[in-house]
């Protein structure tokens, strides 16, 4: 983004429908680069349990006790995993008891947490979030059986066509995962995802203990049912493990990929990991990182702060004063762009910067389809007064100019 030439005290980010904390991580982990200015970051999201998936990834994301290998393979597993080691499965029922102490003891919370701020939640919705900590820490694996809810999505979207479903995700595979430009995704890892949800297998042991973070409530018109209602298309993949900065991870031998995408996914999580600890460049890392456990955290918590916002409040945010003109810059998940509606810029500072998924990776999607939601969105954008940004990346982009407000869009092809 363009920083005004205002002098600035701090900047303002908001997180609108990103489902889990990968945008957060690498905007903190990242921010060294650029400038020593605090910055604090609003979420919204539509659901509480995307709150409480997010609070646990950060906690490992700030695990002082294990070693950057130890968080990096917790993360990944939490992260896109079904079914996970007994091992992960314990520190999840452990964590989970921490993260309940903290909802509901502001005072635990800065003393663990001191970089996250749930003031604005309600006390209803803290109440839920322990609710579900406490169904997270339950050590029963059979309330939640995500071996049968997987295999009962995978139905319900291939009706007549489960019979055949390897030749489904083979054509899924070559015709569509391909073409997107990602095909660092190996063929046998993704059908394997595909068939059984695990998509990171980094450690030799049992997967066998359900991922209780991915469980989520869906209401019918008659009563709410929890069940697994997230990716089964896709893949985890798309979030760490199709681009790199070390671009040796990217080489080919005979049109080959050398390297798998969870290869790319374990490196880029390990370097964020790493950036995130010592503010620093992983590259330029000579210490024996897989094996170091320290205590001190090198990085300054104290330059940013993630606050939470009440479930759906990004309708209500242009009501509130406190929130006018107040963001430098927003994303928007392609599934909540819809609330960028003209009203929304009153929120924006001079110079803002809106950054809008795309539907690059929704594969059911045509290019005809992709194309009409850009168009929508575009038209969304000039009816709140927008115009096209010159970006040096080859991507869409869009600027706002509204009076004294201007706000740049760029789609980011699905994915950080």
């Amino acid at each position: 983004m363009k920083m005004s030439d205002e002098k600035m005290e701090s900047l303002h980010i908001l997180v609108v429908g990103a489902a889990d904390s990968r945008h957060l991580l690498k905007t903190i982990a990242k921010s060294y680069e650029h400038t020593n200015l605090p910055f604090e970051m609003y979420v919204v999201e539509n659901s509480i349990e995307s709150y409480a998936r997010q609070l646990m990834l950060l906690g490992i994301a700030f695990e002082q006790a294990k070693s950057l290998q130890e968080k990096t393979e917790l993360l990944l597993e939490v992260f896109g995993n079904t079914l996970i080691r007994q091992s992960t499965l314990n520190y999840i029922q452990n964590k989970s008891s921490e993260l309940i102490r903290m909802v509901t003891d502001f005072e635990e919370l800065k003393q663990k947490m001191p970089f996250i701020n749930l003031e604005a939640l309600k006390y209803k919705e803290r109440d839920s979030l322990e609710s579900v900590f406490k169904f997270w820490r339950n050590p029963d694996s059979t309330l939640f059986d995500i071996s049968k809810y997987w295999d009962l999505r995978l139905r319900h979207l291939l009706g007549p066509r489960f019979d055949s479903r390897d030749g489904v995700f083979d054509w899924d595979y070559n015709m569509k995962i391909l073409n997107k430009g990602a095909s660092i995704i190996s063929s046998s890892e993704y059908k394997y995802w595909r068939k059984t949800g695990i998509a990171f297998h980094l450690r030799e042991g049992d997967y066998n203990g359900p991922n209780k973070t991915l469980t989520s409530e869906h209401e019918n018109q008659q009563y709410i049912r929890r069940g697994y209602w997230g990716d089964v298309v896709s893949s985890p993949y798309l979030a760490f493990g199709i681009e790199c900065e070390d671009k040796e991870y990217l080489k080919k031998s005979n049109n080959i990929h050398c390297k798998t995408a969870q290869d790319v996914s374990a490196r880029n999580v390990t370097a964020m990991m790493y950036e995130l600890k010592y503010s620093r460049p992983y590259k330029n890392c000579t210490e024996n990182i897989f094996g170091e456990r320290e205590e001190n955290h090198k990085g300054d918590l104290n330059m940013f702060q993630i606050s939470f916002l009440p479930v759906n409040f990004i309708s209500d945010l242009n009501k509130k004063a406190c929130y006018q003109k107040l963001f430098d810059i927003v994303y928007f998940s392609n599934s909540m762009v819809h609330h960028f509606v003209p009203e929304f810029s009153t929120l924006l500072k001079r110079n803002a910067v809106v950054l809008v998924e795309t539907a690059k990776f929704i594969l059911d999607l045509t290019s005809e389809q992709e194309a009409e939601y850009i168009k929508k969105v575009t038209n969304m954008a000039e009816a709140a007064g927008c115009e096209y940004l010159d970006c040096m990346a080859v991507r869409w982009s869009a600027a706002i100019e509204n009076e004294a407000t201007e706000v740049g869009k760029e789609g980011t092809g699905g994915i950080l």
